[in-house]
């Protein structure tokens, strides 16, 4: 999707066993290329299902947004809402038209996600967590 006068950069995620590492490489040329970093993360279900997937190999950097408390194996586990770094933070949110694999960053000054999807959290399911980036 492209949206007119928006910073964006594509990336695509070949091997989803260091998806964290694609998004952040592309984020830092985002920042390199546009002088700030984006701050929207947008993929398809399937491509969030699969770093989800990846991401619950690495329970010890999967923290919830609210406690900032580590996900243990008692909470249920219901998909990353953000992607944070030292540098940056990403809200993920979804983009239908995406095939699985392939993502965009944005930056928008003031994200009000002008009637697009984002991460919804179910109150019966739990916690929506961040993946932290180690540097």
């Amino acid at each position: 999707m492209e949206i007119e006068g928006v910073l964006q950069l594509k990336g695509y995620i070949q091997d989803f066993s260091i998806w964290d590492d694609t998004i952040n490489l592309l984020a830092l040329k985002f920042q390199e290329k546009y002088n700030v970093y984006p701050n929207i993360l947008l993929a398809s279900e399937e491509t969030y299902n699969k770093i989800d997937l990846y991401a619950q190999m690495h329970p010890e950097r999967l923290i919830a947004p609210d406690d900032e408390t580590i996900l243990t194996s008692r909470e249920s586990y219901t998909g990353i809402s953000e992607f944070v770094t030292e540098n940056y933070t990403l809200d993920c949110c979804f983009d239908y038209d995406l095939t699985e694999g392939n993502f965009t960053l944005i930056y928008g000054e003031t994200p009000d996600f002008g009637g697009e999807p984002e991460p919804m959290v179910e109150e019966d399911k739990g916690k929506i967590y961040q993946f932290k980036k180690s540097a």
